[in-house]
């Protein structure tokens, strides 16, 4: 099968199934519905492992959700905002695999459908947290995110409340903290956030009770509720944390 660019393979057999997976060259980012392709690895994947079962489960569930770590996303032309200023940006997501066991729920592979690296966000090698870092660019402007089904969009709000410009090279967005949603159309959402830049020191990140571009719940789909759910909780960071 293959969705945006990875490829991936499975087999089942006695007591086991086989997974195997790599990304492609040929990148298929705007359309990444899942879909049987005829040929098979010319070669072994990259990427083989091997489950094990007492009773094997007939069937293995595959579903999209959102990175396990924050991502990082850069704008290709440095952004500046304002002291006492308010801008909202659109962000894309990756999208992850998630192939799971559909006899006990048991994830098995947790995999990118692009290809991500990691990434250290913080001020030293001591402060900071392991994030992803895209090697597509990610989208940062101010117009919405449209015809890329291989991510979700989402509705960054930034707010600069102090008396000092605030330069935007680089946003840490908390991937694992959003719901995944999906619209008639195929394209996916999560809710909007907003970071409140309050002085030279630190910021506060909220997730907002709205869907990115204001669409209505009733026209989306919950696909995968959010890894660590902070629920309403306002979390005050250092400014390095989630500006660079």
């Amino acid at each position: 099968m293959r969705c945006a660019d990875v490829c991936l393979e499975m087999h089942s057999a006695p007591h086991q199934w086989w997974l195997g997976y790599e990304w492609q060259h040929t990148t298929e980012q705007i359309e990444p519905s899942l879909k049987n392709e005829t040929s098979t690895f010319e070669s072994p994947p990259k990427h083989e492992h091997r489950f094990v079962f007492a009773e094997l489960p007939e069937r293995v569930a595959i579903k999209p959700a959102l990175a396990d770590r924050p991502v990082v996303c850069r704008p290709d032309v440095s952004v500046s905002l304002l002291p006492f200023q308010e801008v909202t940006l659109f962000v894309c997501l990756p999208l992850w695999l998630k192939i799971a066991s559909t006899s006990s729920e048991q994830t098995l592979l947790d995999i990118p459908t692009v290809k991500v690296c990691d990434s250290w966000f913080g001020p030293n090698t001591r402060e900071g947290v392991l994030s992803y870092a895209s090697q597509v660019s990610e989208q940062l402007d101010v117009k919405p995110i449209a015809n890329n089904k291989a991510r979700a969009a989402i509705e960054v709000r930034i707010q600069n409340q102090s008396d000092q410009m605030l330069t935007l090279d680089k946003i840490s967005v908390p991937a694992p903290n959003l719901s995944l949603y999906v619209d008639k159309q195929g394209q996916f959402w999560t809710q909007r956030i907003t970071l409140v830049r309050r002085n030279l020191d630190d910021a506060i990140l909220s997730l907002d009770d709205v869907i990115s571009g204001g669409l209505p719940l009733s026209a989306l789909e919950l696909v995968c509720a959010a890894r660590e759910d902070i629920g309403r909780s306002k979390i005050t960071k250092a400014i390095s944390a989630l500006f660079g």
